[in-house]
């Protein structure tokens, strides 16, 4: 784990270093006030995504949050309503189980515009079909922005090819090629 914070941080720090022409400066730390309590309430809404309690898992959330990624890429976005019924539709033919080995790293930015707290986190979020027992393991990040100690935004990124392939589908190439 030491190791995850270490490399995230200089990542972090690499990735949000001024340039030259910057006047203002940006920072990157795992260490602030609210880390223990952000990670605990994104652990809260994944804990409630694995056991289907749609009311956790939107209580973990801002009345105004954006959700991204779950639905035909990353620029689809979602509220918390619409996550809702996102998951009533996914939780009544599949259940999900996420990695016991989920890992978070909180992140607090000062400066430029990605300032504020977020919480990533790095999963496999298992979806078996209740009727026919089919699995799907997806490895996901998520990455969480919060605020006022609820998520305010949510980003997941996963191997959408691995999903598809994994229900049948197929790739060809373009006619003519």
């Amino acid at each position: 784990m030491r190791t995850i914070k270490k490399i995230m941080l200089f990542t972090l720090a690499a990735l949000f270093t001024p340039s030259i022409f910057s006047a203002q400066e940006i920072s990157a730390t795992m260490e602030f006030e609210n880390a223990e309590t952000n990670v605990a309430t994104v652990s809260n809404y994944v804990n409630a995504l694995q056991n289907e309690d749609l009311q956790t898992m939107v209580a973990q959330l801002a009345d105004d949050a954006k959700i991204y990624g779950l639905t035909g890429g990353f620029s689809n976005e979602m509220n918390p309503t619409q996550l809702s019924e996102y998951y009533k539709e996914s939780f009544a033919t599949t259940k999900h189980t996420i990695d016991k080995n989920t890992s978070y790293a909180p992140i607090k930015v000062t400066g430029g515009i990605n300032e504020g707290e977020w919480v990533m986190v790095w999963t496999t979020d298992t979806i078996s079909h209740k009727e026919t027992g089919q699995e799907i393991a997806i490895p996901a990040q998520v990455t969480c922005f919060l605020k006022n100690g609820k998520i305010a935004m949510m980003a997941h990124y996963y191997d959408q090819l691995n999903v598809m392939t994994s229900m049948g589908y197929t790739l060809q190439p373009p006619s003519g090629k």
